[in-house]
């Protein structure tokens, strides 16, 4: 007789062999030893008077039940000048959603929405974005062209966003080490998500258009610490010129993280920078342990051409024995699916990050 499997054992077990530390233990040898890498994107709204590409007031927000008029949207993938579709506009279109934009005609006009072509850049933004590229030693550009960067999620009505790269090739020195800049662009910002049930999601239009700028840094920090501290400095350097606004969702921070042999993960929008050391101290580890777990399973698995995922529904009448959730489930019309997925008895409570396994993944 098989002993029963300890999924509780399984997980600490993987949890040393994956070298896990927590983050007050951690030295830079354990970071190093995983290949600690990471960079940031620094998103920061400029203190104007107007919006970016129109003469709208910026930084005034109504609640969200505050509002004239409403206008939906619905996403619809569009051939490339490659003559293909983008894989991710063809996701979002399957998921059939509808947008609404919510409008307030003391803060929108026609740009917003995209039915009206954009007005001359602001020039009160241009000059505060070029002055914070000066302070950050980038390369100011010979010429500003404005280019488009796809948005999908329908945060912004165009399905694009309007954004000028200002600088280039840029550092900033911290405590131990210098942090090279990769670039300083000047951006309009989206809407706000007022909720996202079902397949309706709802956006106020009042912070659509603000300008922006985005510090892209490279991943030249070795642990979380530098990444804190690189924030830190870049909006130490935007607030210092008096110019920038200030408060919750004025300032946010992408964070890439990888670890040796990972990819990069992006942590989108963090808007407390004393939340960035654990936020990237468990995400590189989360790779790391993934990778192990990767590993075991090309190990385990001799066939992996062959190795498939098996399905079966299941009549809950025939069960010998009473579980509450699926009677429940079963009394509601739902279908009970068994999985069978082979060599994956100590794969789903592997250890991944502190008190989730790979099952919670």
């Amino acid at each position: 007789m098989s002993k029963i499997f300890d999924s509780k054992k399984n997980y600490e077990e993987t949890k040393k062999e994956c070298g896990y530390v927590s983050r007050k233990d951690t030295t830079q040898d354990d970071y190093n030893r995983i290949g600690f890498m990471s960079g940031l994107e620094v998103h920061q709204q400029l203190k104007t008077k107007e919006k970016l590409f129109c003469n709208c007031p910026a930084g005034i927000y109504q609640k969200s039940n505050d509002y004239n008029a409403e206008v939906i949207r619905h996403m619809r993938p569009t051939l490339s000048e490659l003559g293909g579709y983008d894989g991710t506009a063809l996701m979002e279109y399957k998921t059939r959603k509808e947008i609404v934009y919510r409008l307030k005609h003391e803060t929108a006009c026609t740009y917003e929405i995209d039915d009206t072509p954009p007005f001359k850049i602001d020039r009160e933004a241009l000059g505060i974005a070029l002055e914070i590229s000066l302070l950050s030693k980038l390369n100011i550009v010979g010429e500003v062209h404005i280019t488009r960067k796809q948005y999908l999620d329908g945060s912004i009505p165009t399905g694009f966003q309007r954004t000028a790269i200002l600088g280039v090739e840029g550092e900033i020195e911290l405590k131990n080490k210098k942090v090279r800049l990769i670039q300083l662009s000047i951006e309009e910002d989206a809407c706000r998500e007022v909720s996202d049930i079902g397949h309706r999601r709802i956006y106020m239009t009042d912070r659509l258009g603000m300008p922006l700028i985005e510090t892209v840094t490279y991943p030249d920090m070795a642990n979380p610490d530098e990444v804190m501290e690189a924030a830190n400095y870049i909006r130490f350097l935007n607030r210092s010129t008096g110019k920038v606004r200030t408060g919750i969702g004025a300032g946010r921070e992408d964070v890439n993280v990888s670890c040796k042999g990972g990819s990069r993960v992006e942590i989108k929008g963090v808007s407390h920078n004393k939340w960035i050391p654990e936020l990237t101290h468990n995400e590189c580890f989360r790779q790391w342990s993934l990778l192990k777990l990767r590993d075991k399973l090309l190990n385990n698995i001799e066939n992996t051409i062959q190795w498939k995922i098996v399905s079966k529904e299941l009549n809950y009448k025939e069960f010998n024995f009473i579980y509450q959730p699926l009677k429940d489930a079963s009394q509601n019309g739902s279908k009970i699916i068994a999985v069978s997925l082979p060599e994956f008895k100590s794969v789903l409570s592997h250890f991944t990050q502190p008190n989730k396994c790979f099952a919670n993944e």
